[in-house]
């Protein structure tokens, strides 16, 4: 009888599905939700001089904080990996707005900024819990400017937005780089900085993807699909590929091909915030268990008191990554 009922327990095993553990990750540009830079989410390059008064424009920051909540809380998404956002005091109102949202991320950090320009950090809120955090990325790399110049004095970068987080779930550990890169204000000498911030965080990455662990690398990194900075971060121009782009068209939906664009400038749309996974992590999820889209806030703008707020100027990537 024994023996009988362990056999029924076994078919019943074979029977039910395994659990799954799903991760579902989004990045977004929160776009200057920052006290001190905030004015420009309501569209004033130079702020009037009303903003001069702390309580007005602390006000003005709750309520684009809360638009930024309003959207952020129509994902489910386990971590979200948000550019362009305040301090530590700053985000801790944003947590507080998505748990009143009924989205709650108890485990979260905000990167250590040297971005002395904007005061933009890059923070991680996670509902995993987070083992491990470095809250900047070390080191510098050297660039030349001009390079059409030969007697162009050599320039040297290190990395101002970045961090490193460990989250783990079910016995299994995930490291998730969260990063910011330059923008192109400069033109080519941006476009070379940038390029060295990726030789930054690439070395960084390279014990964790030896060694064989789960890591992703997601953020604005200011460059599209195939450019420089993309193709260091991935390992293309190094020994071997050890990042899978998940801005390709096979993770997305069929119907969703033209959407996968994260900004638009000039009117020219690319895909400027990436969520990259380690080939690890890909073997480690089921045939088809990478699925990609973006969205953008609908609608992009509120009137707050007459005042017209913008969410961002960014749409936001997700991608859902089922494992076995």
């Amino acid at each position: 009888m024994r023996s009988l009922s362990l056999f029924f327990f076994l078919f019943l095993a074979l029977l039910l599905p395994a659990q799954r553990d799903t991760l579902t990750i989004t990045t977004f540009n929160c776009e200057f939700l920052n006290e001190r830079k905030v004015h420009i989410k309501y569209d004033l390059e130079t702020p009037g001089s009303e903003w001069k008064n702390e309580d007005f424009r602390r006000q003005r920051f709750i309520e684009a904080s809360a638009v930024v909540a309003d959207f952020l809380s129509t994902f489910d998404s386990d971590v979200l990996i948000l550019t362009e956002v305040g301090n530590r005091t700053e985000v801790e109102l944003l947590q507080q707005q998505l748990k009143d949202r009924g989205q709650n991320y108890p485990f979260w950090k905000v990167c250590e900024s040297k971005d002395r320009g904007t005061g933009q950090h890059v923070a991680i809120l996670s509902r995993w819990k987070i083992k491990d955090a470095v809250l900047s990325i070390p080191g510098r790399e050297f660039y030349i400017a001009e390079e059409d110049d030969p007697a162009e004095e050599i320039k040297d970068t290190g990395l101002s937005k970045a961090m490193r987080v460990v989250i783990t779930r079910n016995n299994r550990e995930f490291i998730i780089y969260g990063a910011h890169l330059i923008s192109e204000r400069l033109g080519p000498e941006d476009d070379y900085k940038r390029l060295a911030q990726a030789s930054i965080l690439r070395r960084h990455m390279l014990k964790d993807l030896q060694d064989g662990k789960f890591v992703i690398v997601a953020g604005d990194f200011n460059d599209h699909r195939g450019q420089p900075p993309l193709r260091r971060l991935r390992g293309l121009d190094d020994i071997f590929e050890d990042f899978i782009q998940t801005g390709y068209t096979r993770y997305f939906d069929k119907d969703k091909y033209d959407t996968r664009w994260t900004y638009e400038y000039m009117g020219e749309r690319q895909q400027i915030d990436h969520i990259l996974i380690s080939l690890s992590l890909k073997e480690a999820c089921l045939r088809g268990g990478i699925r990609a889209e973006t969205r953008a806030p609908s609608p992009s703008t509120r009137l707050i008191d007459n005042r017209k707020v913008r969410v961002s100027d960014h749409r936001a990537l997700t991608v859902s990554l089922i494992l076995r």
